[in-house]
């Protein structure tokens, strides 16, 4: 029925209703729902085992995260402080199911050593190194910050 990070927030959100933290609770309720919702639209035909997958897990995540992060940045242009650190407090409670992301020196390093191993050196190779890159790093890059990396380096 769950994944591993679909448990991991089952049991935070059985600790928020003893704590009786109601934000974390309701954050955590979503956020169990929206994995469960994404289950359903994926069908039992295209998951292992019935559960979803990790990527899968943290691509609901992500979106969670980046929906956070849009509100509290509109909330801030609005000159809606309170409501922004809201968004903030939820996006710091989802963060902590993300991998930690790598940093843009870590992403450097790793782009250099990609592209010698791939041998990319032209600009018509990017969907090659990009197909191996996401199935490499998928879950811990920020893909614009790649994308701007690689137009500088095969430029």
């Amino acid at each position: 029925m769950s994944g591993e990070i679909q448990a991991r927030l089952v049991l935070q959100m059985k600790e928020a209703m003893r704590a009786k933290a109601k934000e974390r609770l309701v954050l955590l309720r979503m956020l169990i729902n929206d994995l469960k919702n994404e289950q359903d639209k994926l069908g039992d035909g295209k998951l292992e085992d019935g559960k979803l997958c990790e990527a899968d897990e943290l691509s609901v995540l992500r979106k969670a995260a980046k929906m956070r992060k849009d509100a509290a940045d509109m909330a801030l242009d609005a000159g809606r402080e309170e409501m922004a650190k809201n968004e903030l407090a939820e996006l710091a409670i989802i963060e902590t199911f993300l991998p930690t992301p790598l940093s843009p020196e870590e992403t450097e390093e790793k782009l250099d050593a990609l592209l010698a191993e791939l041998g990319v050196s032209e600009k018509k190779e990017t969907g090659k190194f990009m197909r191996e890159w996401m199935s490499r790093y998928q879950t811990v890059t920020d893909g614009k910050l790649v994308q701007r990396l690689l137009t500088e380096r095969l430029s």
